[in-house]
């Protein structure tokens, strides 16, 4: 009984027609393995942002995931903007060490001073909603995407500036 191999994925055999099918189980096994690396290339395309479909609703959750549990003192609980362009956000101090006062809040290149002198008064684990208009409208349904900043006094009167690290995303109403 001689032995010879026959092509990638083919075992030693002893006669032709049996290396034959055993060349059929390495094409066979190639064309699973082909498959398998094209799913995780479309898998990994379409968490980069390659399809607007699926990479829009990651955004919307990655920007909601960080306002909600990463940014300081003052995180957003939620969020929407209409289709005539205002947004309407609910705020909570996640600062445990007294009370903060917003001054102003920064959407994009518009500068919103319209709490006055006072302010807004946030005590610790305190939630607020505000209101701010006249910023660029689109349709329903359609994405937005607004770098967002917070003006405020700190409990020792300090003026700080919170810098959104994520601008902040959902869909107009």
């Amino acid at each position: 009984m001689a032995f010879h191999k026959a092509g990638q994925g083919a075992i030693e055999c002893c006669s032709g027609s049996t290396a034959r099918t055993l060349s059929g189980q390495g094409a066979t096994e190639y064309l699973i393995m082909l498959a398998a690396i094209l799913i995780i290339a479309l898998v990994a395309l379409a968490l980069l942002g390659f399809f607007p479909g699926i990479s829009s609703d990651a955004k919307v959750s990655q920007s909601a995931s960080y306002w909600r549990s990463e940014a300081k003192p003052l995180s957003i609980l939620e969020h929407q903007v209409t289709a005539g362009g205002e947004m309407t956000l609910v705020l909570l101090n996640v600062d445990a060490s007294g009370t903060i006062r917003l001054k102003n809040v920064t959407v994009g290149d518009t500068f919103n001073d319209s709490f006055g002198a006072t302010g807004f008064r946030f005590g610790p684990g305190e939630q607020r909603t505000i209101r701010i208009s006249d910023l660029e409208g689109g349709d329903a349904g359609t994405m937005y995407e607004f770098p967002l900043n917070f003006t405020y006094v700190s409990v020792n009167g300090v003026t700080t500036t919170q810098y959104g690290v994520k601008t902040l995303v959902g869909k107009y109403s």
